[in-house]
Formats: structure tokens, C-alpha cells, sequence
């Protein structure tokens, strides 16, 4: 296959600094969408609550969009690839999103070389990927485990007839553990920066406060089991003229694990309707072993490729509640 530059990303601006313009003011902050409790809980359900969860009962529901992903390690290389979210159901305050992986791409380029192209292969194994998410948006399952290891014990199959040698067995050995058990699997997600992005209580866990101190774990650094940052969130209580929520976290890391210093700075995006995220973008600075290093993220709704209108369609033909909007309405329906 032919060698070509490639972008996930679409409206591939420098978001380093979410902006804020032709403001509407809200006299109150009614998408005060607190998941976690940090405070005394009160004998009856505020409101904002109530609306959290009508929001994800009616809307969230229909959720299918793909995010183009970017991750830049520093000057040394970066990853591109695109992810579809889907959400299958809610129950019990919990999520159940099927995952999808599509279109790896490394500088900008299709994969190359005996490493990277084994690895794509073994990874592709995860996907589709059906996960559990509680009310923080944190995964704290995944649901088709077996499924998992059953592809992966046909890939090893058909890899072990073009690879041997003992990089490779050695190899197989670890994938092989990794995908032993739902639990394992959930661990090494945790250990992959977009997932420890994209379903975090950094931008779920907020409250009326609009400045609150929020502690964060990252777990995703090489040779670093975890390293704690202690910073602030903010949620601009202003909604953007394209009705999006703003949410900033900055945080400055305890020092452990021979790095000296860190600090990270993310920038959240929600659609304002449901709450549904629209785009991430993040840096961490830190020095390890006296050498600065650097990596950035970023995450954007591609909506070009969104099926979640498509969706909700859907399942009102199923339930006979669909109403062609380019029909001649009936006198009753006037009022919609």
C-alpha cells in the first residue's frame, strides 16, 4: 500500500486555550451535573440531578460518534487513529459502550516495521470493545472478555505462521495475560492515555461551585505505576455561542518514581444539550531523570462521520413515534 500523510482530525485548530466569545449568560447553573458526592447529600433530589439523568435516559442513549484521535510524544513520534463510542444501553447508572478502533496511523504514515505491525495486529483483537462506565465516566468493566481471548487465540494462530523466534513467543505470553480476565483488560486500559482522557472524572465530577480542588491519577507513564497531580477544575459558566460547555483542569504532580517535576493542562468540551463530550485537548510536562519531556492529546468529534441522529430515528420508527419533518403537519402537531 502506498505511503501518504494522514488526518484523523477535523477543525484541527490550536485549542491549547479554549476561547470564549458572544457569551450567553445564564441566570443559573442549571447544567450543575454533579456524579460524585462531595457534598452532604440532601433529603430531596436537586434538580440539576434530576435533569442529569432525564438527559442520559433520552439522549445520551442514541450516543454513536467516532473522535479523531492525536497523541504526540514529544519530537520522538506520534499516533493518529479514529474511535467510535457507541452506547448500547443505561441501567442502574451505568453505561454500556461498545468501542471501536479504526485507521492506526504512526507520523502521519501507515504502519511499518516487525514491532508496530505485530502490535496493530494483537491490539486489533480488543475491538469491538464493550466496556461497563459508571457515573464519573470511569470504566469499571468490560463485558466481552471471552470474546476477546477467543480472537485472540485464532490471531496468535495465523501470526505464528509468518513470526517466530523467541521476541515472539515472549510477546504472545504477555497478550496472552493481558487478556486473561475483564479485570486485566480494564488495567491496561488504564494505562492508555486516551481511555485515562476520554473517560475521566475530570470533566463528569463537577458541580455549581464552577472552581473545585480535584485530584487526578495517571497511570499511563512508561515504567510508572501512578503518579498523582493536585489541581483545580473550572467550569466557565458561560456557554459558548456554538452551545458548548467549557472545562478546564490544571494540576501540578507529586513528585515519585525518579520525575522530578510535572504539571498537566486540559481542556474539555461538552455539547451543552446532553452533555456529551466534543473535543479534549491536553498537555503534561514533566522532567524525568533531569530530561524534559513532553506529550500532548487531543480528541475531536468528527460530525461529519456522527450516526446519533441517525440513531434516535431509528428507534422512534421502531416505537411508531417518528414524524417525517418534511411532511404536512397536522393541525395537533402545529404546536412542535
Amino acid at each position: 500500500m502506498p505511503k501518504k500523510p494522514f488526518s484523523v482530525l477535523i477543525d484541527d485548530g490550536n485549542h491549547s486555550e479554549i476561547p470564549v466569545s458572544s457569551p450567553q449568560r445564564d441566570k443559573r447553573p442549571h447544567f450543575s451535573l454533579s456524579t460524585e458526592e462531595t457534598e452532604k447529600t440532601p433529603e430531596r433530589i436537586p434538580f440539576s440531578r434530576k435533569l442529569h439523568y432525564w438527559l442520559i435516559e433520552n439522549k445520551t442513549r442514541f450516543l454513536h460518534r467516532t473522535y479523531g484521535v492525536h497523541i504526540n510524544y514529544g519530537n520522538q513520534k506520534s499516533i493518529q487513529y479514529l474511535l467510535e463510542v457507541v452506547c448500547d444501553s443505561y441501567k442502574k447508572k451505568v453505561f454500556c459502550y461498545t468501542l471501536n478502533r479504526k485507521r492506526v496511523f504512526k507520523n502521519g504514515k501507515q504502519l511499518e516495521g516487525f514491532m508496530e505491525l505485530l502490535a496493530e495486529q494483537s491490539v486489533s483483537c480488543l475491538y469491538p470493545l464493550q466496556v461497563s462506565v459508571n457515573q464519573v465516566g470511569q470504566i469499571i468493566g468490560v463485558n466481552n472478555q471471552k470474546e476477546i481471548e477467543k480472537r485472540w487465540e485464532i490471531k496468535q494462530k495465523e501470526l505464528a505462521k509468518r513470526y517466530s523466534g523467541k521476541p515472539f513467543i515472549e510477546y504472545c505470553k504477555k497478550i496472552n495475560e493481558a487478556v486473561s480476565s475483564p479485570q486485566k483488560i480494564v488495567k491496561s486500559l488504564d494505562n492508555d492515555v486516551v481511555y485515562d482522557i476520554l473517560f475521566s472524572k475530570l470533566y463528569i465530577n463537577y458541580t455549581n461551585k464552577f472552581t473545585q480542588p480535584l485530584k487526578k491519577q495517571f497511570k499511563w507513564f512508561s515504567g510508572i505505576h501512578k503518579l498523582d497531580f493536585y489541581g483545580n477544575q473550572k467550569v466557565n459558566p458561560i456557554i459558548k455561542e456554538n452551545n458548548r460547555i467549557v472545562i478546564h483542569y490544571q494540576g501540578v504532580m507529586q513528585p515519585a518514581g525518579g520525575i522530578g517535576q510535572g504539571e498537566t493542562a486540559i481542556g474539555y468540551e461538552l455539547d451543552a444539550k446532553d452533555h456529551t463530550l466534543l473535543r479534549v485537548d491536553g498537555t503534561v510536562k514533566y522532567t524525568q531523570h533531569n530530561i524534559d519531556k513532553t506529550i500532548q492529546f487531543k480528541a475531536i468529534w468528527q460530525k461529519d462521520m456522527d450516526q446519533t441522529k441517525q440513531r434516535k430515528i431509528e428507534d422512534e420508527k421502531k416505537n411508531g413515534m417518528y414524524i417525517d419533518p418534511n411532511a404536512e403537519k397536522k393541525w395537533y402537531e402545529f404546536w412542535k
